[in-house]
């Protein structure tokens, strides 16, 4: 673990210890200063505060990273310097400030509370903003407000070109030179009405606007329409055999289906006593005997047991989901656009609330699997999630080769692999999703399904019996293959039943019982 994620956690550990007390007292903790009053001020930690509750106060002197006071949810949070990227985002209430300069997209996607920042903001400030208040006495970079719904920027200084850009909502006022602003917007003079109110919002920091401000704000006549492409696979992996051993097993003979997800090697993991990852909404009631062991990956009211799924609408409550949960994994395609740093800042973050012990993965499309294989390396990971279902829409066969060859020129081959599958999964695709490097399959046994059970109860019981089933052909298909262990499984027990297959896939084609010649050199 780098040195900034270690000081990071130790410094976010001190708080959690610190917080409840300092609240109870009614009094605020002081970071970056000594015993004596002695300026210790604190540089380039990352995901510092998140999560800050009503109550707390917390004043901080240093230069801090990416993620700082992030998620706050009525708090208050002073830093006396500087931030990297992403300060305050996906906060829900409270009020943050910034003594000097703050990185780009600072106050992405609050919904509610107030940022003010003393000093100047980097490229897309208030990105996705749906609700509260940024005020900026400096100038802001590019694309200021892109994608608002509601809520209002306030910028006392320049603001360069693009500002609004896609807004949908809110009102972003600059008060200094203004570029052209962006596609879907439209700018106009300030009102009387708005010159009064944006005033006594500013009186507070000792700060004004003339009434020769601009307000830009969503323009109906310019709205900008994306559409993305329809997430699929096309096919599934019925085209793909399984070659029986020569010699089956008795069908009482022990067989070994469980599969670990851990944090490091001497940590005893999550344990998948069926190498099945169910999601569902929310981990309620989940209870059998096979669902009381086996973990789910929820977003809401997760078991000791379960995956915690993290992303935009529900990160704001991530400290009251990971703390009684098994593990998380963070879906990075229900992020806004994140790059390695920033995602090292988030999970530093979040492991405040999770614990250093539990293991934390990422999830990804398979197009993009090179990224999540380089993170996986890089970072400190301890698996991926990969779907099959992607905007390019490969064949399933031939993501099975893509993600394998990606894997083992990233080094990260032995590593827990989790493939998302978005048919009705069975056995037989636990079996090659194992054979082909994939221990685990992430599964909705309801996919395709007109009646789906209306209650979380009657849920439960339809997944009690599919796990029975699952279990029970799973078992078959190991005693007949004459293989005691999932892990013993590996691409020679797979066969493409038609040439198309083999030609995606890499696999041996039945009868001639090789790969085809063009992957010969793989």
């Amino acid at each position: 673990m780098v040195d900034e994620v270690a000081k990071s956690l130790k410094l976010n550990q001190n708080l959690s210890n610190n917080l409840p007390k300092a609240i109870e007292m009614d009094r605020a903790i002081k970071i970056g200063w000594g015993a004596q009053g002695d300026a210790k001020p604190k540089e380039g930690e990352i995901g510092i505060a998140m999560h800050l509750p009503a109550g707390a106060r917390i004043r901080l002197l240093g230069n801090l990273g990416d993620f700082t006071a992030a998620c706050c949810n009525g708090g208050t949070f002073t830093l006396e310097g500087n931030a990297l990227g992403w300060f305050g985002a996906f906060s829900t209430d409270g009020r943050l400030v910034v003594e000097r300069d703050a990185g780009i997209r600072c106050g992405h996607g609050m919904s509610g509370g107030r940022l003010f920042c003393q000093g100047s903001v980097g490229d897309e400030v208030g990105g996705a903003l749906n609700g509260g208040t940024i005020v900026v006495r400096g100038h802001a970079g590019q694309r200021a407000g892109i994608g608002m719904k509601d809520g209002i920027i306030i910028i006392v200084g320049d603001c360069k070109g693009d500002a609004g850009q896609g807004m949908t909502g809110g009102r972003i006022v600059v008060d200094g030179r203004c570029l052209p602003e962006g596609e879907g917007a439209s700018q106009r003079g300030l009102t009387k009405a708005e010159h009064k109110e944006i005033n006594a919002i500013l009186k507070e920091h000792d700060l004004s606007v003339s009434e020769d401000a601009v307000v830009i704000e969503a323009d109906e006549n310019r709205v900008i329409e994306s559409t993305p492409p329809v997430q699929t696979v096309w096919g599934d992996f019925s085209e793909i055999g399984l070659v029986s051993g020569e010699v089956p097993m008795d069908p009482s003979n022990p067989i070994d289906v469980v599969t670990l997800l851990t944090r490091g090697e001497e940590d005893d993991g999550i344990v998948f006593p069926l190498p099945v990852l169910i999601e569902m909404e929310s981990g309620k009631g989940m209870a059998g005997t096979w669902l009381s062991s086996q973990p789910c990956l929820v977003s809401e009211n997760p078991r000791a047991i379960d995956l915690v799924r993290i992303d935009a609408s529900n990160l704001s409550a991530a400290d009251e989901l990971l703390g009684g949960a098994a593990g998380a994994i963070l879906d990075l395609d229900m992020l806004p656009p994140l790059h390695d740093g920033e995602i090292l800042a988030l999970m530093t973050g979040l492991r405040t609330h999770l614990g250093v012990d539990k293991p934390l993965a990422i999830a990804g499309r398979v197009d993009r699997v090179s990224n999540l294989h380089r993170m996986l390396r890089d970072q400190p990971l301890d698996g991926v999630l990969v779907r099959l279902a992607s905007g390019l829409g490969m064949a399933a066969p031939a993501a099975l080769p893509r993600i394998g060859l990606s894997a083992r020129d990233a080094g990260v081959s032995d590593q827990l692999h989790i493939l998302d599958i978005p048919w009705t999964a069975t056995a037989d695709d636990a079996a090659i999703s194992a054979a082909a490097g994939c221990g685990i399959i992430r599964v909705n046994p309801f996919a395709g399904e007109e009646d789906v059970p209306s209650t979380q109860k009657a849920r439960a019981t339809a997944l009690e019996a599919w796990l029975a089933e699952f279990a029970s052909q799973l078992r078959g298909r190991m005693t007949d293959l004459g293989v005691d262990a999932l892990e013993r499984l590996n691409r020679g027990n797979l066969r493409a039943l038609e040439h198309d297959t083999a030609a995606q896939s890499g696999l041996r084609l039945a009868g001639y019982d090789r790969p085809l010649p063009q992957w010969m050199g793989q």
